[in-house]
């Protein structure tokens, strides 16, 4: 067998040694993909013939350009999203809330939203008032809907309050708006949406708490730490020059930040 000319070994050798060894592709070359569930107006999963995609999808759009990151929201349930960006095997979730537990799993970016949660009372009645949850534990406050599967169906059962769950947002709107139900516990803001498209006006509504919101990168990967000053700087810059609030106004939503 005739052995290789000594010259191409070398080449070789200095070839293999200017090519490096195999690493993974940065941040600006590689898909950043972030779990998001269908939660209008903040993330819409089928947008209509207006094209919106939702408040949070647009914010993380303006967000990727300005940080030169590819951010891809994609869209899947909740609790499977949270569990794929626990362990790693995405890059994050489009946007989650603070806590304790999560932050031995996440890096949070900067505020990107606030969410509220209260309580809907039916057009036209005129409720007691309402300052926390306790406050709905009342014989006579009337029937109390919440949507199956979100957590505050389980604050509920802790407050020992009595209630009905419906499947969805649109079913618990159409209840409380046809008076099967008198007050709905409930995130604020999808309700709303629902409402100024069905009636052009909001239902009554009694803030309970309101809390921020943030864009949440996994630490299992390790380059996600590494993306969380762009995307700080880009979400400062946005507040600064109003963006947030362009986007929030596209939605018929108060603006906020």
């Amino acid at each position: 067998m005739q052995r290789a000319p000594l010259s191409l070994i070398c080449a070789a050798i200095v070839g293999l040694a200017v090519i490096g060894p195999m690493r993974p592709a940065a941040a600006e070359e590689r898909n950043v993909v972030l779990a998001c569930n269908d939660f209008p107006p903040l993330k819409i999963e089928h947008p209509g013939a207006d094209g919106l995609r939702g408040t949070d999808v647009d914010a993380i759009a303006e967000i990727a350009k300005r940080a030169g990151l590819k951010l891809e929201p994609r869209f899947m349930p909740w609790k499977r999203g949270y569990a794929e960006a626990s362990d790693g095997i995405i890059d994050g979730i489009c946007s989650c809330s603070y806590r304790e537990d999560r932050a031995a799993l996440f890096h949070f970016s900067d505020a990107i939203g606030h969410t509220s949660v209260g309580v809907f009372h039916a057009p036209g009645s005129k409720p007691d008032a309402v300052a926390q949850i306790k406050d709905l534990n009342t014989p006579h406050f009337g029937k109390i809907g919440v949507v199956k599967g979100y957590n505050l169906e389980a604050e509920l059962d802790d407050a020992k309050v009595p209630h009905v769950t419906v499947s969805g947002d649109q079913q618990a709107f159409d209840m409380l708006a046809n008076g099967r139900i008198d007050h709905l516990f409930s995130f604020r803001a999808p309700i709303d949406f629902i409402a100024r498209h069905e009636t052009g006006k909001v239902a009554p509504y009694s803030e309970l708490r309101s809390s921020p919101y943030f864009i949440c990168l996994s630490k299992k990967l390790p380059d996600t730490a590494a993306m969380m000053p762009r995307i700080n700087a880009a979400i400062a810059e946005m507040r600064a020059d109003g963006t947030f609030d362009v986007i929030q106004r596209r939605y018929g939503q108060t603006p906020i930040n």
